[in-house]
């Protein structure tokens, strides 16, 4: 049995660290983009629940329009410590009502969850006015992991300085 040199890992490390840094640009940008920049749709509401099949989640709203294939997922919570919404007035909606989705692409980590449901809502307009805008999310999130990459980038050199790594 043979071990990989410790350099090997050391690179390794480094290049998870950089890809973790990445994906955390990423999410900073896209939460600076504007409505327009993203992908949207426009349909009629033709389900709109607070639960979807065995889903009951906490400040959920579940959105089908027609002539889209999934369902999309919105977080409503307005409690302390929610990444909360800036605006909302989803429960004003009715099925029937004509409104136009923008949404932006599953990131990485959502690519394998519920492949029914879309969690990337961005803004939902109705007759030109706003019934949705993104809160923080993507923001916060982005920094979370911009500095949890740097942190762990940080204190690989530190041990690889110290010798702890080689």
């Amino acid at each position: 049995m043979t071990k990989k040199a410790p350099k090997e890992i050391f690179n390794k490390l480094i290049l998870g660290c950089i890809v973790i840094i990445g994906f955390g640009i990423y999410l900073s940008v896209r939460s600076g983009k504007e409505k327009n920049e993203f992908n949207n749709i426009t349909g009629k509401i033709d389900f709109l629940e607070n639960t979807f099949g065995n889903l009951k989640k906490r400040d959920h709203r579940f959105i089908h329009i027609t002539d889209y294939e999934l369902v999309f997922d919105l977080f409503i919570g307005k409690r302390t410590g929610d990444f909360s919404p800036k605006f909302e007035q989803i429960d004003k909606l009715k099925i029937g009502d004509k409104i136009t989705v923008y949404y932006a692409d599953k990131t990485p980590l959502q690519k394998n969850q519920n492949l029914s449901l879309n969690k990337t809502v961005q803004f939902i307009d109705k007759n030109g006015e706003a019934y949705f805008i993104r809160g923080n999310k993507d923001k916060y999130g982005g920094y979370f992991f911009i500095g949890i990459g740097i942190l762990t980038m940080i204190l690989l050199l530190i041990g690889k300085k110290l010798g702890k790594i080689k």
